[in-house]
């Protein structure tokens, strides 16, 4: 079922290719100012990503730090933190569903320090760790080889779309 659409103040419903002059003049809404181009922009994933608490600015970057947690005490408050984090990013990746997939987990992966085996490395285990269990409470609502293979096929689909305009440049 679809989604109702509420009316826009200021847009008439009357299509603008009506032939009785008339009528359209009548329905001209008074002019309004035009919106700045900027307010039709997307933030990055990027600068979304930089409202997880985890993601910083750091001088000497041009791009985000995908792994700057907080300083834990312990090895047990690490590993809260990390399942904290983990939550925060699948919050994340429902309130912003179109940019899933994009590489934000491999950016964050990318950036952690493996080799750090300090009582730090509590955040790097229960992140994961929470990760693979929502991964699991998730496989469990859906038939995940119908899911992989719908997503083989809208890539296939992706693919495909390039290479028609690329052929229709040439």
């Amino acid at each position: 079922m679809a989604k109702p659409v509420r009316p826009m103040s200021n847009i008439e419903s009357t299509p603008s290719h009506s032939k009785d002059p008339a009528v359209q003049q009548d329905s001209v809404p008074p002019q309004q100012p035009a919106l700045r181009r900027s307010q039709y922009r997307c933030a990055s994933v990027e600068i979304k990503a930089t409202r997880l608490p985890f993601v910083r600015f750091i001088p000497g970057r041009n791009h985000p730090h995908y792994w700057q947690p907080a300083e834990p005490e312990d090895y047990a408050e690490a590993c809260m933190l990390g399942r904290q984090y983990a939550a925060h990013l699948a919050q994340w990746l429902k309130s912003n569903e179109l940019d899933a997939g994009r590489g934000l987990l491999l950016r964050i992966a990318r950036d952690m320090d493996h080799s750090d085996h300090s009582h730090r490395n509590g955040l790097r285990r229960g992140f994961f760790n929470y990760l693979e269990t929502l991964l699991c409470v998730a496989g469990r609502q859906l038939n995940l080889y119908r899911h992989v293979e719908a997503m083989h096929q809208l890539q296939r689909s992706r693919d495909l779309m390039a290479w028609l305009e690329r052929k229709r440049r040439r």
